[in-house]
């Protein structure tokens, strides 16, 4: 049986963040996009966040890039390790 390390907390702030849905696509990038920009979240896999005035919460990313689950990447907070992206979908 594992143990669990009751004092760790919950991270206040994710240096990375997934989306992974068909569905809602659109309302991520946008709507989702925009929160986690303004938040300074630089990995959305939606990257590089900036002000943007037409913008539900006046930021977006301004670099997108598209992966298939045969693909590694490499999160921005942490450059010198990779993840495989079938690891990330159901």
């Amino acid at each position: 049986m594992a143990s669990y390390e009751t004092s760790r907390t919950h991270p206040s702030r994710p240096v990375l963040t997934v989306e992974v849905a068909e569905s809602s696509l659109a309302a991520d990038r946008q709507r989702k996009g925009s929160l986690y920009a303004r938040a300074g979240l630089s990995d959305y896999w939606v990257r590089e966040p900036a002000p943007d005035s037409a913008a539900p919460f006046g930021w977006r990313h301004t670099r997108s890039e598209v992966f298939d689950a045969t693909a590694r990447v490499t999160p921005l907070a942490a450059p010198g390790s990779s993840v495989p992206v079938s690891q990330l979908l159901p």
